[in-house]
Order: structure tokens, then sequence, then C-alpha cells
């Protein structure tokens, strides 16, 4: 995404949605906090991940500015930085998300907003 097509939205509220990889298949969701500035979030079990964590501040034009880890299905342990945008596209509230891991590589992802789940993610079952 280029910087000229994206127009900054500084009033979206990210607050207590939950959002999931735009992507085939199963998909990590998560739940997005603000307070302030603050930004932070944590990812659920989808596709491979086990497990992940964000923290950043929200920038005067919208964007968040984060470092995350992530942990994988099969304990690979991924960190990195990245600024995300928030948006609305097609009356749905999108986030894109232009990361770099601490590895160098380099990409863009994209989360949709979808309803909070039924059941509390980290709820166990008691037999």
């Amino acid at each position: 995404m280029s910087a000229a097509a994206w127009e900054p939205q500084p009033d979206l509220d990210i607050d207590g949605r939950w959002f999931r990889l735009v992507t085939d298949g199963a998909a990590p969701y998560g739940q997005y906090h603000c307070e302030n500035d603050l930004v932070w979030a944590e990812f659920y079990a989808g596709g491979s991940l086990r497990s992940g964590r964000l923290v950043g501040h929200r920038q005067p034009d919208g964007s968040i500015r984060a470092a995350y880890c992530l942990l994988g299905t099969d304990g690979e342990l991924i960190t990195g930085e990245c600024t995300s945008i928030p948006e609305v596209v097609r009356g749905t509230l999108r986030i894109a998300d232009h990361w770099e891991r601490a590895d160098g590589t380099t990409g863009v992802s994209y989360i949709e907003e979808i309803a909070p789940p039924l059941t509390a993610p980290n709820a166990k079952s008691e037999a």
C-alpha cells in the first residue's frame, strides 16, 4: 500500500475489537486494546500461530508503531516491529500491518474485524 493511498484516520477506535488475519483456511485472531496512545493486543491460536503479543503506541495520524512476539505451533519464536494502519475498507474495519521481523524479512499482512468469540479464547473445559 502506498502512503499516498492512505487517508489518516486518527479517530478510528480499535479498543476492545477483535480481528482475524485475512487468509484462506484457519487463521489466528486477537483483541486490541487502547489507553490514550498505548496500544496492545493478544493473539490466539489459528493456522501456524500458538500465541502472540503486540505493544506499541498510536501516532498522531492514527497509525500504530509497535513491536510483537509470536510463538508458532512448531515452537518457532518470531519477533519484529510493525507500522499498523487502521482503515475502513468497504465498510469493514481493517488493519494493514507493515512488518519487519528480527531476521530482516518484511511484508504486509491484513487483519479484519470479526465478531467477538462466543467463549473466552483461553477458557479451559472442566472434566
